[in-house]
């Protein structure tokens, strides 16, 4: 079963007293794994969103778009907070316990950890490094062996295997429009966002524009 990342962030959380709202999810593109998500418990502050690790994640239900998170009350109470932009909750992250490895493959940490201050610390830019957003990654230029193929518009993930899976690439042509989805072994080397956050392809740009359509990948 694949899932689009943006369409996921539609989806309800569901396993708790209360409502959440999924609102970003951190991943290794190498790797290919989830590794944190960012949700807003009902009743919170609009600026206040709470850091989980992608291993409370449950299989999600597609019929119902929901989506398990298997927290408790007293581990939303001690979960990071965060305000602010990103790199404000990536040096918060840096703060955070080693990871290991939960029960579905994804790295976790203990949500009671205590943050510390971080300003001087080499673990922040470590994180910076380590982790990329689906916001980060929406909208980024994709480039082929031979030029410029699109922009990524989504990144689908395996919910069987618990692995990214594919990349969604927008040609971005007012005419011919398309969405073509290309495997993201495929994806040769991602630039920071320090030096333009483009990605580059292992394929030709026939290939990528011969590549399935998303809507033959995803269920509407």
């Amino acid at each position: 079963m694949l899932i689009s990342l943006s369409d996921l962030l539609t989806w309800r959380l569901t396993g708790g007293a209360r409502d959440f709202a999924l609102q970003d999810l951190l991943f290794d593109p190498d790797g290919r794994k989830l590794a944190w998500a960012i949700v807003a418990p009902a009743g919170f502050a609009a600026a206040d969103r709470l850091l989980v690790a992608a291993s409370s994640l449950g299989l999600p239900e597609a019929e119902a778009r929901s989506l398990p998170l298997h927290v408790t009350e007293d581990e939303l109470q001690r979960a990071p907070h965060m305000r602010g932009g990103r790199e404000d909750m990536l040096a918060l992250m840096a703060t955070m316990p080693p990871m290991v490895v939960g029960p579905f493959g994804s790295p976790y940490a203990p949500l009671s950890a205590e943050p510390e201050e971080t300003a001087d610390d080499p673990r922040w830019q470590a994180a910076l490094e380590r982790y990329e957003s689906l916001a980060d990654w929406i909208g980024r230029l994709v480039f082929a062996r031979d030029g410029e193929a699109g922009r990524v518009s989504d990144l689908l993930y395996d919910a069987a295997r618990g692995r990214l899976s594919h990349i969604v690439v927008d040609n971005g042509r007012f005419f011919h429009h398309e969405r073509r989805v290309v495997p993201i072994f495929e994806m040769q080397t991602h630039a920071d966002r320090e030096h333009g956050g483009h990605i580059v392809l292992d394929l030709s740009l026939a290939q990528v524009e011969n590549a399935p359509k998303v809507s033959d990948m995803v269920a509407a």
